[in-house]
């Protein structure tokens, strides 16, 4: 019997509907009976757990992220080669050996003993190219996730190690696993390749005389590059393909030019307008409510990540990318809810999961063609930090309105990223009410920009950018940071809303403080604060170890806010401030070899 359309329909609705409303029946239910795959609420009993599931996945791992470091920098040194790491032209790279893939050892364990180098075959390859946004179960998403990244992943075209007074350039060769676990014919376990022998070898590299490789010196200060010209917001893909197709007419174009010209017509006339999302986060079905993994890149998703090591991996990554865009003149600025946090205190909001920072189209353009798939590697100093910069074949025009993200850098060792958006001049029309709320923009005497999401800002809000602080370290932010956040989130939400996303601001320690610690800053008959520590009491900090952590994470990051908002000092008057936060493998490290007596994050690590 064939039923009439209309009827057909009302089935095919009806059953798509009994399909979701199963998925989030499947989902809640995870939820409520299966902690170790889902979290509905950050309560302290959900933290804990998952940092005792960070600690054993650390724990249970041979990886030791300072390995190939120490095998780069001993290779650099020019000491014997035992690995064959690579050769004059470059080295060899295999992700298996730059991140911890341990998770999926089930799978991963038999192809590394069959094909040391790291090949893999069909049946593997098929498994992992499963599509990220498929949805499945969290063990099932986390074996896709390190296989895709072992045999599919494109690998970096270069390296580059942040060391203390340069930047060098790495070319990666080839594909190749070289298990850096073995070092020297001595197995490498956590303890023994410690952080000062790493830091002897980069120190060790920066006396040589001569290096191997591109040397670029850090730059002091952003004072040269404050002042953008409005021209790098105007980008036009068919002017410059015009451009470059003149010079290979008359055979005058380089051969990047012409790399350059087939890839702006790849994407001008196909990928901008037809591809799908271009990047992508893991889906898992005990997830889809909370959506905790919404903010971790695929395929770099291992784990959750609990609250207090994102927080860690947030104030380590914004100093790199600051520092990386700093030395290679790309200017770039925080936005967003990233900004509404540094109106606050100038630190991130503690439930905030990514970071999100502007640039023009221009010098997006310029970032693409010179370092796109980039591994930036943390000094060793200050953390274990790599950080894979990846740019989106969209970023050139506006397009079918599915890539609004120009740009990630991306921590890979947890999936967390810095969202890079460019800011272009458009033939589009601002909406009316930004006319109206921006005063003298009726007339046109501002130009107009906007992101692919639609976030528009006048020229005149954004430049002159100023030079500040966020979560400790130098940063650029816009020039009218109040019309931007008024705008944005509305007048009420700039330093006058008090609660938030389960936490209250207390005024006193100009923090925003978990409702599950306290709800109000504690009424006590003496002060919160020790006197001669600089820090909070135990009552102070209403009796709780991680508020005492946090201030003290936090404190000096809040008082160089103050000192430049009130315009007491000259930005160019301070000291760089160190790192607060421990980094995050050190911290699962010491607690895990019983180098420490205590769950702390704070860390005072100046910057050399």
């Amino acid at each position: 019997m064939v039923l009439p359309k209309f009827y057909n329909k009302r089935l095919k609705n009806l059953f798509i509907g009994l399909i979701l409303l199963t998925t989030l029946f499947i989902s809640f239910n995870f939820q409520i009976f299966d902690f170790s795959l889902s979290f509905p609420v950050n309560t302290k009993a959900i933290q804990t757990l998952l940092e005792t599931q960070a600690l054993k996945q650390q724990r249970d791992s041979d990886f030791n992220p300072r390995s190939p470091l120490f095998a780069l920098y001993s290779y650099l040194n020019n000491q014997p080669n035992p690995k064959n790491i690579g050769n004059s032209d470059g080295i060899f790279f295999h992700w298996d050996d730059w991140t911890d893939l341990s998770p999926g050892n089930k799978i991963l364990n038999p192809y590394r003993h069959q094909e040391p180098s790291g090949k893999c075959d069909s049946i593997i390859e098929q498994f992992a190219s499963v599509d990220g946004y498929w949805i499945e179960s969290y063990d099932k998403k986390v074996l896709r996730s390190t296989t895709n990244l072992y045999c599919l992943k494109e690998i970096p075209q270069n390296i580059y190690l942040m060391n203390d007074d340069s930047m060098t350039t790495i070319p990666v060769i080839g594909k190749k696993r070289l298990d850096y676990t073995i070092i020297g014919g001595d197995h490498v376990n956590n303890i023994d390749l410690s952080k000062q022998k790493l830091i002897s070898e980069m120190i060790k590299y920066e006396k040589l005389p001569e290096k191997k490789f591109e040397i670029t010196p850090y730059k002091k200060s952003f004072a040269d590059e404050i002042d953008i010209d409005v021209e790098d917001f105007i980008f036009n893909p068919d002017l410059e393909i015009f451009k470059l197709q003149n010079k290979l007419n008359d055979k005058s174009i380089s051969e990047k030019e012409l790399n350059y010209l087939q890839f702006l017509k790849y994407s001008n006339n196909y990928a901008a307008d037809n591809s799908g999302r271009y990047f992508k986060y893991p889906w898992i079905i005990t997830d889809i409510v909370t959506g905790r993994s919404h903010h971790l890149a695929y395929p770099f998703f291992k784990r959750f990540i609990g609250d207090r090591e994102r927080q860690s991996i947030v104030h380590h990554i914004i100093r790199v990318w600051f520092e990386f865009a700093k030395t290679n003149d790309f200017v770039s600025w925080i936005n967003y809810g990233n900004l509404l946090g540094w109106e606050y205190n100038g630190v991130n909001m503690p439930w905030d999961t990514d970071v999100d920072i502007q640039m023009p189209i221009v010098q997006l353009d310029r970032l693409a063609r010179e370092f796109n798939q980039s591994l930036i590697i943390e000094n060793p100093r200050y953390g274990n930090g790599k950080y894979l910069l990846e740019v989106s074949p969209t970023y050139i025009k506006q397009g079918n309105g599915k890539n609004f993200i120009d740009a990630r850098f991306i921590d890979i060792n947890s999936g967390i990223y810095i969202d890079l958006t460019a800011l272009s001049h458009s033939n589009f029309k601002p909406p009316s009410d930004i006319y109206d709320k921006i005063e003298g923009s009726s007339d046109l005497t501002t130009m107009f920009v906007h992101c692919k999401n639609w976030n528009w800002h006048t020229i005149d809000e954004l430049l002159p950018l100023q030079q500040s602080y966020f979560e400790g370290s130098p940063v650029l932010i816009p020039h009218n940071v109040t019309q931007i956040l008024s705008r944005k989130y509305g007048k009420e939400s700039i330093s006058s809303k008090l609660h938030f996303q389960n936490h209250n601001y207390q005024t006193d320690i100009q923090m925003w403080v978990p409702d599950s610690i306290c709800k109000n800053a504690p009424s006590l008959d003496h002060s919160r604060f020790d006197k001669f520590n600089n820090s909070l009491t135990f009552e102070g900090a209403c009796k709780s170890d991680i508020l005492q952590d946090e201030y003290n994470i936090l404190s000096e990051c809040i008082h160089r806010d103050q000192l430049l908002k009130s315009k007491e000092v000259e930005f160019d008057e301070l000291k760089e401030l160190p790192l607060f936060r421990k980094d995050p493998w050190d911290y699962f490290n010491d607690i895990n070899n019983r180098l420490v007596d205590n769950e702390r994050w704070y860390v005072n690590q100046e910057i050399v």
